[in-house]
């Protein structure tokens, strides 16, 4: 009996923490100023493919997980976007983390683990990957983070990104607290 009350403890206070998130909004969005040297206007959008010019951009990104409560749980942790870094044919992804409840971001490609730089700007984490290529980053992408909360354990999903939807930034523009 005991057990059981502490299991319903648990999924209650899991379930609380995850709607805890969802009533915490990303903020206003942010405006910027300029443009880049391909005549580009930071903080509009464009389509990023692999003939786009260099640059930074925030892409919106969607998560998928096998269970609806990894989905809610992934979803209100992270941005709604990444941001992704052209340079001629090698791309980074940083991976933008609302707390530190879901942690060590690692991309996992062909059962092989890819570590990351990590950051911090204000009350978000960075996680930015490397000598990606395009084939790498388009696609379902396969992201492996720790569950530092009750769970203390890795979990699996992916997330998809909307290269139509791409919203050129400065460069190293991680202005959010």
């Amino acid at each position: 009996m005991k057990k059981k009350l502490i299991a319903i403890f648990a999924l209650l206070a899991l379930i609380g923490v995850v709607f805890a998130f969802a009533a915490c909004k990303d903020g206003e969005e942010e405006t910027f100023e300029g443009g880049d040297e391909a005549g580009r206007t930071y903080g509009q959008t464009y389509t990023l493919d692999q003939t786009a010019a260099d640059g930074w951009f925030r892409v919106p990104a969607e998560s998928f997980s096998e269970s609806t409560m990894g989905k809610m749980m992934v979803d209100n942790t992270r941005k709604d976007y990444v941001t992704i870094i052209k340079s001629g044919d090698v791309y980074s992804l940083i991976y933008h983390a609302k707390s530190d409840s879901m942690n060590n971001a690692r991309l996992v490609y062909d059962g092989e683990e890819m570590s990351a730089e990590t950051s911090q700007t204000g009350e978000v984490y960075n996680y930015r990957f490397n000598n990606l290529t395009w084939e790498d980053i388009s696609g379902e992408i396969p992201v492996r983070v720790y569950v530092a909360t009750m769970m203390k354990r890795d979990t699996n999903f992916t997330i998809a990104l909307d290269f139509t939807q791409a919203v050129l930034v400065p460069e190293g523009s991680f202005a959010e607290n």
